[in-house]
């Protein structure tokens, strides 16, 4: 079983799977030293021409050709993914990436949504407000493959074989089986009550959705008073940068941050550019071409050479330098 609380706040989350993309890279050879002081320059230039004072002008010297600054750019990177790579094994080994977090697979037939069981026993209110903290909500079931692939992994996960789900009673009609509302406001014909469900079998007028307890009646509904403490199964479906993939899962793959973490990615919080940006010819890393490439196209606008704005703001600046300097190496 799970809570919400274990989720890993780890930026940036990396699995065994993204680790394995790292060292599969090719390792360029060459002095770190002089790598770390070759990518410090560039920060340098991208900062001054931001500022609005020009490229800056370098001497072709040994040291400064811009193919020996490319590959001691390359160097720094390799050294970063090596850092990234000593970081998930220390987190393999200390167990923070493990989580009880399941994804209904789009090759499985499902929706591509994560849902957790927080085993953590609260009652409805409080476990609505910690699900939508964590960035979900409660679940909402509105087929019948859904309430059967959630029953199936939320039984055994539960103490009590029991969870709440994100419907309320709307006006505290508990007998109404078309009155509870799912959180999210999503309409459904499909109900999955248990005989005889609901039956308001209680004194309160206050109550929500669970799954049945009885384990015969298997991955079916029930009514349960609001207050009653008990599981509850959170669900994340939230797609911030509208790339048909739910954020949940690429934040837990390492290919978006999550800062603070609440499993919303940190570039549709502040604004910025999701993903990959600096990769300008999109061959799956940000390198001496990407840079090759904003510096050919400087100054003109991006509408004509779209490939060289990495932020889509129109011109081919300082901004677009940045980004290919900032996402230096492979992309997640």
């Amino acid at each position: 079983m799970g809570r919400l609380s274990d989720i890993p706040r780890v930026t940036p989350a990396m699995d065994r799977r993204s680790a394995a993309r790292i060292l599969d890279l090719a390792e360029p050879r060459g002095s770190r030293r002089l790598a770390v002081a070759a990518f410090a320059g560039l920060l340098a230039i991208a900062a001054h021409v931001a500022a609005g004072e020009g490229f800056p002008f370098v001497a072709p010297t040994a040291g400064s050709s811009p193919a020996r600054a490319e590959h001691l750019v390359a160097e720094h990177a390799h050294m970063k993914r090596l850092m990234a790579v000593g970081a998930v094994a220390a987190m393999a080994s200390s167990g923070v990436l493990a989580q009880d977090a399941v994804q209904w697979r789009v090759e499985d037939g499902g929706n591509g949504h994560w849902y957790l069981v927080d085993a953590t026993p609260r009652n409805w209110a409080s476990a609505s407000a910690a699900a939508e903290a964590a960035g979900g909500y409660l679940a909402t079931l509105t087929t019948g493959a859904e309430s059967a692939f959630v029953w199936s992994f939320m039984h055994p996960r539960s103490p009590t074989g029991t969870a709440w789900l994100g419907a309320h009673a709307a006006s505290g009609d508990c007998l109404n089986p078309l009155g509870y509302i799912w959180v999210t406001g999503e309409t459904s014909a499909f109900t999955n009550w248990a005989s005889g469900e609901p039956s308001g079998g209680f004194a309160s007028a206050d109550c929500a959705l669970q799954f049945a307890v009885d384990p015969v009646q298997t991955n079916l509904w029930n009514d349960a008073p609001a207050s009653w403490l008990q599981s509850s199964v959170v669900e994340w479906s939230a797609d911030c940068n509208s790339d048909g993939i739910v954020d949940f899962g690429q934040i837990r793959a390492g290919e978006l941050d999550d800062a603070n973490g609440n499993n919303i990615p940190d570039c549709c919080e502040n604004g910025t550019l999701c993903g990959c940006p600096g990769d300008a010819n999109a061959d799956g890393a940000v390198d001496g071409i990407d840079l090759a490439i904003v510096l050919t196209r400087w100054g003109q606008p991006g509408a004509k050479f779209p490939e060289a704005d990495c932020n889509d703001d129109g011109a081919i600046d300082g901004v677009d330098l940045s980004l290919v300097l900032g996402t230096w190496g492979a992309c997640p």
